[in-house]
C-alpha cells in the first residue's frame, strides 16, 4: 500500500512540471487545429504552450526561484565554527537517486547529487573524529541507493565499522522518521542538496531532531547569476525550473498533511 501511494504520487507529480503541462497544452492545440473546427481554441492552447515553455526555459527566473531556497542555509565550511563538535557523532548523507545498471562503473550507478553529497559528508567525517556516516535512501524496485553509497564509500576508505544504512525509505519523509529512530536525541550534521535542505530541515524537525545543516550540490553559483546566457531560454534552465517547482510542491505537499 505504502508503495501504491508513492508511486502515485510521483506519477501526479510528473504531470503538474511545467514541461508536462506545456505538451498537454500543445498536443491538445494541435489536435484542435487540425482535426476539429474550434480553429480559435486550438490557437489558444497553442499560445499558452509556447508561452509557457518560454517563461519555465529562462534561467534568470529558474536561478531567483533556486536561489530563494539554497540561500536558506549557510554551507558548513568548517565544523571548528560549531560549538561543541565532541557531542557530535553522525552525520546524515540524504541519497538524491540511483541508477543501478552493472554494465556501468558504480560512479554512474548514483546521480550526481547524490556523488556530492557523499564527498561532502566524508569531507566532514575526516574533519570529526569518532563520527560515523549514516547513507539514507531506499528503492522501489531496485538496489537500494544507501547499499550503492556505502560501497562508493568503502572505496573511498571509509571504514565498515563506521557507516550504517537505512536502505528503507522511499522519500524525504521517510527518511527523517526512520533516521530519527537511529540517532535519537543525538546531534548529527545533515548533509544534502541546498535547494533540498529547507524541506528536509522542516521534516527532520517535525520528527523532533534538530539537525545542523550541511548543504552542498548548488546550483546556481555567483558568477553564473551574471552570466548572459540566463537571458536566453535553454534546456537546462528548463530542467533547473522543474526540479525548483518540485522542491516547492514538496514544501506545499509538506504543510498541508
Amino acid at each position: 500500500m505504502v508503495n501504491t501511494i508513492f508511486i502515485l504520487k510521483n506519477v501526479i507529480s510528473f504531470f503538474i512540471l511545467p514541461l508536462s503541462i506545456v505538451s498537454a497544452l500543445m498536443v491538445s492545440g494541435l489536435i484542435l487545429l487540425w482535426a476539429t473546427k474550434r480553429q480559435f481554441l486550438g490557437k489558444i492552447f497553442v499560445t499558452l504552450g509556447t508561452g509557457l515553455l518560454l517563461f519555465a526555459s529562462f534561467g534568470f527566473l529558474a536561478d531567483h526561484l533556486i536561489v530563494s531556497l539554497e540561500n536558506r542555509y549557510l554551507p558548513l565550511l568548517d565544523v571548528k565554527n560549531i560549538q561543541r563538535t565532541n557531542d557530535i557523532k553522525w552525520i546524515v548523507i540524504l541519497g538524491g537517486g540511483n541508477i543501478p545498471d552493472p554494465r556501468l562503473p558504480i560512479s554512474n550507478q548514483v546521480a550526481p547529487a547524490s556523488l556530492t553529497r557523499l564527498l561532502e559528508g566524508v569531507n566532514l567525517y575526516r574533519q570529526l573524529p569518532g563520527s560515523r556516516l549514516i547513507l539514507s535512501g531506499g528503492s522501489v524496485f531496485r538496489t537500494p541507493e544507501a547499499e550503492t553509497l556505502a560501497k562508493i564509500a568503502r572505496l573511498m576508505g571509509i571504514r565498515e565499522e563506521d557507516i550504517v544504512c537505512e536502505n528503507k525509505s522511499l522519500d524525504t519523509a521517510d527518511q527523517a522518521k526512520m533516521i530519527s529512530n537511529i540517532v535519537g536525541r543525538s546531534q548529527f550534521i545533515l548533509v544534502t542538496s541546498a535547494i533540498h535542505m529547507p524541506r528536509s530541515m522542516a521534516l527532520f524537525r517535525k520528527y523532533g531532531m534538530d539537525p545542523i545543516p550541511a548543504p552542498t550540490s548548488y546550483m546556481v553559483h555567483k558568477q553564473s547569476q551574471f552570466n548572459p546566457g540566463v537571458f536566453f531560454p535553454s534546456t537546462g534552465s528548463l530542467g533547473k525550473m522543474e526540479i525548483a517547482i518540485h522542491e516547492y510542491l514538496g514544501i506545499i505537499w509538506m504543510r498541508v498533511q
